[in-house]
């Protein structure tokens, strides 16, 4: 019985302690070809408040100024088919990991058509 309860309060912790997206900040990643179809810019951009960053920093920057707990959660990012991405844009993907990567900041991905359970853990 003792062993049970220990096994089931050490695996309600492990799953308290995983990122949620519901938690952390939702980001689109729009390629810069499709969103000036309609005549804006690509980015990263965020819902809550409404913004589009251009840069990794710019979004890290936003990002460090939510509460603990979102920072917690991480930064998940929607993103479309890999060759909509430019080179440029496919190494600010990788530039954002490796900022949030220095920071212990968790990062997530998944294509738009994979949602909801293609999410991917950057490194």
């Amino acid at each position: 019985m003792k062993a049970i309860l220990i096994f089931l309060l050490s695996a309600s912790l492990l799953l308290a302690a995983e990122p949620t997206r519901e938690g952390g900040v939702s980001v689109h990643f729009l390629p810069d070809r499709v969103a000036k179809i309609s005549g804006e810019r690509g980015g990263f951009t965020v819902k809550d408040p409404p913004a589009t960053y251009a840069e990794p920093k710019d979004l890290l920057a936003h990002f460090q100024r939510l509460p603990a707990s979102v920072h917690e959660n991480g930064i998940w990012i929607v993103t479309t088919h890999p060759s909509s991405y430019s080179e440029t844009e496919q190494a600010k993907l990788k530039s954002l990991a490796a900022l949030c990567a220095e920071k212990k900041i968790p990062v997530f991905t998944c294509r738009g058509s994979e949602l909801p359970k293609g999410w991917k853990r950057l490194e």
